[in-house]
């Protein structure tokens, strides 16, 4: 699918809005289409069922007709039967002039391998009024610690960059400007440029939130530009390591380890982290995957104690079992940046980074591969059926 646009401010009214307020009659929509889910091989190839999943859906000309919704968006909906009730969704972006838009939808069930399984797509409503669910689609009852979409104008605001969930765990750009704001594989990114230091903190209170150790499920999509850090041994940094998000030093961790030829055969390896509380030591998880640049990658570590497994591009790349206790730091949370000695510098990241999230629980093969493929630029998830009139 084509990387889109995304970002939609959105009134916040319906929460007080009563909980069956989704349980809405289809008939008042008068079109619909059919989105069929194809997980097979041919499809998605995700071979287990993967339960209340938050699907990217990315409209775009050839799929969808802007002229028939509300310009922004408001009467979109989804279910999973032709009659509702709805499911909640939010809209991270609207773009009826150049026919692009991105919507999360709260599915309850997806299902491995079969091309057997429809939600179903409903606008036309001009009495509609604009709804967002994100803390619905990303519930922190499920798990979903932090969700940062990284769709807004590069700034440098306070809470300028928000968080997704009811946590509102919201972070603030460091030397980010409206120019750092680009196209990702989910609408728009964040740019970072090394000769800038250029990174995204979460930080004060928020950063508590971010404690997990031996449970825990964090990712983010990244493409280098370049590996910049050439080291500086006045500061004691060395080569090679450039972050992409991490909490700190001495907590969890997803970086670029080392230089190239460090490695046999030479590579630039992904590193996941976790630190042991006695003695003190990081215990790491080095991959296999070469990281090129000016290449995609969605990047995933799973701590499931007592195994640390990193996943690249939804596959299983290296697994490690480190049986001793593990802790955490009292550090703030870096997008594009290591967090502990960023004085230091060094470590920044040198390329683009988009949708970084945090999930409190260990989530399976299947949920890892699904985010890949409905996510991925190219997905075979979704395909979707002829425009209808309901009569």
């Amino acid at each position: 699918m084509p990387a889109v646009m995304k970002h939609l401010l959105l009134p916040f009214f319906f929460f007080c809005l009563p909980t069956d307020a989704r349980v809405q009659q289809t008939a008042q929509w008068p079109w619909f289409c059919e989105i069929r889910l194809d997980t097979t091989p041919s499809g998605a190839n995700v071979s287990g069922d993967v339960s209340n999943y938050p699907l990217a859906v990315q409209l775009s000309a050839n799929i969808f007709d802007f002229s028939k919704a509300r310009a922004n968006g408001a009467d979109i909906r989804f279910s999973t039967t032709p009659g509702g009730p709805f499911l909640p969704h939010s809209i991270e972006w609207w773009d009826p002039v150049n026919k692009k838009a991105l919507v999360w939808v709260k599915v309850p069930l997806i299902k491995g391998n079969t091309v057997q399984q429809v939600i179903y797509m409903h606008w036309g409503n001009e009495n509609a009024q604009a709804e967002d669910h994100s803390t619905e689609v990303f519930p922190v009852q499920e798990g979903f610690t932090g969700v940062w979409h990284l769709n807004e104008p590069g700034n440098t605001l306070p809470d300028g960059y928000k968080d997704a969930t009811a946590n509102a765990a919201h972070a603030t750009g460091v030397n980010m400007r409206p120019v750092c704001t680009v196209d990702g594989p989910l609408g728009k990114a964040q740019q970072f440029h090394y000769e800038d230091a250029q990174w995204i903190k979460i930080d004060n209170e928020k950063r508590k939130l971010f404690d997990l150790t031996n449970q825990l499920t964090f990712s983010i999509w990244a493409i280098a530009d370049s590996y910049s850090n050439k080291g500086d041994e006045n500061k004691r940094v060395l080569p090679g390591y450039e972050t992409m998000f991490a909490k700190g030093d001495n907590s969890w961790r997803l970086q670029k380890f080392g230089i190239r030829n460090w490695h046999q055969p030479e590579a630039e390896l992904i590193e996941i982290c976790v630190e042991r509380l006695s003695p003190r030591g990081d215990l790491c998880v080095v991959g296999r995957t070469d990281m090129k640049t000016q290449q995609w990658y969605h990047i995933t570590g799973v701590h499931d104690y007592p195994y640390v497994k990193l996943y690249v591009n939804g596959v299983l790349d290296k697994t490690e079992k480190f049986d001793t206790e593990w802790k955490t730091d009292d550090h703030p949370v870096g997008i594009g940046n290591q967090s502990q000695f960023p004085e230091k510098g060094g470590r920044n990241w040198d390329g683009v980074l988009d949708e970084a999230r945090v999930i409190g629980q260990a989530k399976d093969e299947h949920w890892i591969k699904l985010d890949y493929e409905s996510q991925r630029p190219g997905s075979r998830l979704l395909w979707f059926g002829k425009t209808q009139q309901r009569k």
